[in-house]
């Protein structure tokens, strides 16, 4: 049995976290797994804080007035209450964290405390997703996309047929795609979930992988890459991703998609074809059935709706 040298620890920790030169913000990252969520994270706090460096005399200076103020600010900028309520969760649980180490008495961005956010009924919510037509129009747009045009067609083929997240996408690497049985899945090492998981991947969509790494080249590592100067060989971001899309849509004459549209996109075509909710909801990776709901309420609701009824002539009756 191979011996294995651990460092033991200093009998007196080398940091203070309740002093005052010390930043909080890189130690409370550290609880998050996940890249992305770890930047969204640390862009709510900074703005929330004016600052990327939060020591703990600047976290004790913030009280539930504070908090409600950017709630306020944040509503007359626009912001989506999704999107406010993801930014005080970020604050919220940040205090908590230093609630927990017991550096604070009291977390000031307690639901007690706070203004109450405007809610949403998600069913209410429209979901934007492209036809069977649109997204054809979209993978044509990426084929006339020069030098990366194999890649960001294939790309956007597999985030459709496997109802990718971006990060998900951004995480693919060659060996993730390997056969089970008769079929193919796609293994996803990084989820919102935070656990593995595999789907289903058509084996269309395989061969059009394979075509996609001969023709650059990949045999191991990252799957999408960059191709521009600066960055080439190095594996696509998930910023790079929605600019990838964004451009075909452009070209496409499709206004306001997004990467997250062709998750929207997979999952609407799976239920108009036949797929049952559990098939998508599996398929998508959902935590809540209701999540999957949004797509079948928003069908039922486009398919028969009253408006289908009004029928008001355009004729003058007296003529």
């Amino acid at each position: 049995m191979t011996d294995i040298n651990i460092t033991p620890l200093p009998p007196d920790p080398p940091i203070v976290l309740g002093s005052a030169d010390f930043n909080l913000l890189p130690a409370f990252l550290q609880r998050f797994d996940r890249e992305q969520t770890r930047r969204a994270y640390a862009s709510d706090l900074s703005i929330f804080f004016g600052t990327d460096s939060i020591d703990i005399e600047l976290a004790r200076r913030a009280t539930f007035l504070h908090v409600n103020e950017y709630i306020a600010q944040l509503e007359d900028r626009g912001h989506k209450p999704s999107t406010i309520k993801r930014k005080v969760a970020a604050i919220r649980g940040f205090f908590s964290w230093l609630e927990a180490l017991d550096l604070i008495d009291k977390n000031p961005a307690r639901r007690e405390l706070l203004r109450r956010i405007r809610r949403v009924n998600p069913m209410d919510r429209a979901v934007l997703f492209l036809s069977t037509e649109q997204a054809f129009s979209l993978i044509e747009a990426a084929l006339n996309g020069g030098k990366s045009s194999i890649r960001d067609a294939t790309l956007i083929k597999t985030m459709l047929h496997c109802v990718l997240r971006r990060s998900e996408a951004a995480a693919m690497n060659v060996d993730h795609i390997r056969p089970l049985g008769r079929y193919w899945i796609l293994d996803l090492p990084s989820t919102k979930a935070g656990a593995e998981q595999y789907v289903k991947i058509p084996a269309h969509v395989v061969d059009d992988i394979e075509d996609h790494k001969a023709h650059y080249g990949i045999t191991s590592g990252p799957l999408w890459r960059s191709l521009s100067n600066n960055s080439r060989g190095l594996r696509l971001s998930t910023h790079a991703i929605y600019k990838i899309v964004k451009i075909a849509a452009r070209r496409a004459a499709l206004a306001d998609i997004g990467a997250h549209t062709l998750r929207h996109t997979g999952c609407t075509l799976a239920i108009e074809a036949g797929a049952s909710l559990q098939q998508v909801q599996t398929h998508a990776r959902h935590k809540s059935i209701e999540t999957t709901m949004v797509y079948i309420h928003q069908r039922d609701r486009l398919r028969d709706s009253a408006a289908d009824y009004i029928h008001i002539s355009t004729d003058n009756p007296d003529s």
